[in-house]
């Protein structure tokens, strides 16, 4: 079992809403259509469904993204309910706050 971070509970509490209002961000941008494409009358038809094609690429590989961090932020959000939150899931040695401050959902510390 890893060993109890040594993070206090106000640090806890600003990293639990950093990965909250994450959270929300990326649900946002999985809701939001793939993008409002300004309509020309003046394309033909067949720039016009390049265009679309190439939009909905762009939009498939956002969403994966966004999909994927949204995986990590939620087990980030169990690991602090477990009481797991803060500790290298290589190590098992304390993350620093300041690595968790910038990247709320990392896994372990940055010179592993």
């Amino acid at each position: 079992m890893a060993r109890k971070p040594g993070l206090t509970k106000t640090q806890l509490e600003t990293l639990r809403r950093k990965l909250q209002d994450e959270r929300s961000r990326v649900l946002r941008v999985l809701r939001s259509s793939a993008g409002d494409a300004a309509s020309d009358d003046a394309r033909s038809e067949v720039e016009e469904m390049a265009q679309r094609a190439t939009e909905g690429t762009q939009a498939h590989g956002v969403a994966e993204r966004e999909q994927a961090l949204l995986a990590e932020i939620d087990r980030a959000l169990a690991k602090m309910e477990a009481g797991t939150y803060g500790a290298s899931e290589k190590t098992g040695a304390a993350i620093p706050y300041e690595r968790l401050a910038a990247v709320p959902w990392a896994r372990q510390g940055a010179d592993e």
